[in-house]
């Protein structure tokens, strides 16, 4: 065993006078030569660099130049360092320091700490080196323009003197911090614990592999995020290109909320000089989606349970740093599946454009759970003192964007919409709405229309038309009542197919101006409308009884009315429409009348005509013995508040019924009376006149 023993000193004695040797040589060879060059190099491009200690030499575990107390300032401000770091070291490769030239193959950061910061005026301290860069870039150009051109006389080589080149195989980031504060909103983020390894990032060799761990923290986050990033990539030759093998990005919330990222291929540019091109597939997945938005500060809650909790987002990107591309584009939000495309183009106007086809959504799932129902008086007063809010028209300009959305079925604010379908241009503060179509309760919803937002007011115009729709289904969207079914019968209720088309247009810059000066022309049109829970034929059939004396016909009267061919036309002037030559048929009786709807006071209020056409209201309806009957209208007044609607609501109409009374006693004095029928009239008049005002008053 002795030849082991003195093989193992031998072997020490040779690494002793090798480390002496090394030493020996590294003391004879001045790092610090490099210090004024660096510093002024640095100050060339605008950077104030500070190297407090010296550079100098480390041997082990590896040869590397060091450096302490390192500082990163703008030139303008040295005192506000961007970046500072206690400590810096670059590895060097041995057999090149024999020639007297320094090769970086690793380079090691402890406790770098980089510091952003956006002023009140929002522009940015790294602003500062980056404006000098381009200031140089275009000054040195600009000498090179100005420069005669000289003939260049080839020179003896000379001795290549010693230097500085990179091959790095290794990198080591510990303790990082970036801090990014915003004094424009008050905002601050920050990157702390951050730590980056990266083997073998040498141009053209093999795939190295690149970790980095990191927390983030922020004004508006309740807890940090954790942030690991895990890849193996390749440099190409000459750094024009990048291979990712994959890159996997991963962000932990808080209570295990997760979101992950795949990214694979490749960015390449043929020279320096060409656009990159981009080919990567990637992959997204998020879960649960309500737990990312509690991490990041927001206390939304769907209404659904079941909603918001993945999302799926899988393309192949292609393209360049100007124009990309992602098709195929699947997404999955819950286990809802989309398909498209997307795309985006750069330049002084950006457009993007997605193009989505789905099956079915239910969009209220996703909406916060309903408020409690306010009463009316709060609600009016809610309106009366709401705010106008300015349209954001800055932000509604400068850029461009196509939008195409078709679905299966979708259902949204508690309505159901068949093969929905949406196709939406903008062009720079130009919004057109090329289609609005969809089926709905049996109808079809068919609109186009225009949003100008390039001046200091917006204008809007919107036309369409609904089409075979059955209006009940949309008033129980609409106005879905939570009350008993007792109290919910009483209310004014319609029926049956119906045909709308409108023409409306707008303008103003905010909220309440586009309301005000809203204006609008809808015609409507119904085949067979039923109208509830009031019967105006057996209305009709009461005031007949009493004038000619009759008993009222033994029936089932029910509490609604069928009307006919309905026709009106609503002319709507900000809060108020007008609701013109509304005709209609009930059976045997013609329907007329107007009205207004005051949508900021929440009232109504119809003048009405009933005239009978015939000896019948109906086939099984009520006889007109006096012809004086038929084809004079009976006056009625539907006035009432939104809320206050019902079986009630319409009345005879004592400004017009006085004249209905006065015309008809006349007329039955004259024929008894002959010359004193003035004075029987006047007599007869006040009786009757009670019998009229509580003729819909009674309940036979």
């Amino acid at each position: 065993m002795a030849w082991i023993k003195r093989g193992l000193i031998t072997l020490v004695v040779l690494f002793v006078l090798f480390a002496g040797i090394i030493a020996w040589f590294l003391s004879g060879l001045d790092a610090n030569q490099y210090k004024p060059k660096i510093v002024q190099l640095a100050a060339d491009q605008g950077i104030a660099l500070t190297l407090d200690g010296d550079i100098g030499w480390q041997i082990w575990p590896n040869i590397a130049l060091k450096l302490e107390g390192v500082k990163l300032a703008p030139l303008a401000l040295p005192s506000e360092s961007l970046l500072e770091a206690d400590k810096v070291a670059v590895g060097v490769a041995l057999m090149p320091l024999l020639d007297k030239r320094i090769e970086a193959q690793e380079i090691v950061l402890l406790g770098p700490q980089v510091a952003l910061t956006v002023d009140k005026n929002g522009k940015g301290n790294w602003e500062l080196i980056t404006d000098a860069m381009e200031a140089k870039a275009a000054q040195d150009a600009k000498t090179q323009r100005e420069t005669p051109p000289t003939l260049d006389v080839p020179k003896e080589k000379e001795a290549t003197a010693g230097g500085l080149e990179l091959a790095l195989e290794q990198l080591r980031l510990e303790d990082g911090v970036l801090r990014y504060t915003d004094k424009q909103t008050g905002t601050e983020y920050a990157v702390s614990k951050l730590r980056v390894t990266a083997d073998n990032l040498v141009p053209g060799g093999k795939p190295g592999d690149v970790r980095v761990t990191a927390e983030l923290a922020g004004s508006d986050l309740p807890e940090p995020i954790q942030l690991d990033i895990h890849s193996s990539l390749a440099i190409d030759k000459g750094l024009n290109g990048l291979r990712l093998q994959p890159a996997n990005i991963k962000l932990t919330g808080a209570d295990g909320a997760t979101a992950e990222v795949n990214l694979r291929g490749n960015v390449r540019r043929p020279k320096a000089d060409a656009p990159w091109q981009i080919q990567l597939n990637l992959k997204v997945d998020v879960d649960p989606i309500a737990g990312w938005l509690a991490s990041v500060g927001s206390d939304y809650k769907a209404q659904s349970s079941s909603a918001l909790q993945s999302l799926t987002i899988e393309s192949d990107i292609s393209g360049t740093d100007k124009q990309m591309s992602l098709q195929p584009l699947e997404l999955s939000l819950d286990g809802h599946k989309f398909n498209g495309s997307a795309s985006y183009q750069a330049g002084d106007i950006p457009s993007v454009s997605l193009r989505l086809k789905g099956g079915e959504l239910n969009v209220d799932d996703y909406l916060p759970p309903p408020a409690a129902t306010p009463e009316q008086s709060e609600l009016s007063a809610d309106m009366a003192a709401a705010q106008p809010v300015p349209l954001p028209l800055e932000s509604m300009r400068g850029f461009n964007a196509k939008l195409d959305l078709t679905l299966e079925k979708l259902h949204a604010l508690d309505f159901e919409i068949d093969q929905p379908q949406l196709a939406v241009n903008v062009n720079n503060g130009l919004y057109q709405l090329n289609k609005l179509a969809a089926g709905l309760y049996g109808g079809n919803l068919n609109s186009t229309g225009v949003f100008n937002a390039r001046g200091n007011t917006a204008r809007g115009e919107l036309s369409g038309g609904l089409s075979g729709v059955e209006i009940s289904k949309v008033q129980e969207a609409l106005f879905a009542s939570d009350e008993p079914e007792a109290a919910d019968q009483k209310k004014v209720t319609l029926s049956g197919k119906t045909d709308l088309t409108w023409v409306a247009q707008t303008s103003g810059a905010d909220t309440l101006a586009l309301q005000k000066n809203l204006r609008a022309a809808v015609q409507l049109n119904a085949k067979e409308l039923a109208l509830a829970p009031f019967n105006l034929e057996k209305g009709m059939c009461q005031l007949v009884s009493y004038a000619e004396k009759t008993p009222l016909p033994e029936r089932e009267w029910p509490a609604q009315t069928r009307l006919q061919d309905l026709r009106t036309s609503v002319n709507l002037n900000g809060d108020v429409a007008k609701v013109e030559g509304i005709n209609a048929g009930i059976e045997n009786i013609a329907l007329s009348g107007d009205g207004t709807v005051n949508l900021e006071q929440q009232n109504f209020d119809f003048a009405l005509g009933l005239a009978l056409v015939g000896e019948k209201t109906s086939g099984n309806g009520c006889s007109v013995q006096n012809s004086r009957w038929r084809n004079r209208p009976l006056p009625l007044r539907c006035k009432a508040k939104f809320d206050e609607a019902g079986a009630t609501t319409c009345k005879p109409d004592s400004r017009r019924l006085d004249d209905l009374i006065r015309d008809e006693l006349k007329y039955q004095a004259e024929k008894k009376y002959g010359d004193k029928v003035e004075k029987k009239t006047e007599e007869l008049k006040d009786k009757l006149k009670d019998r009229f005002k509580g003729l819909f008053n009674r309940g036979d």
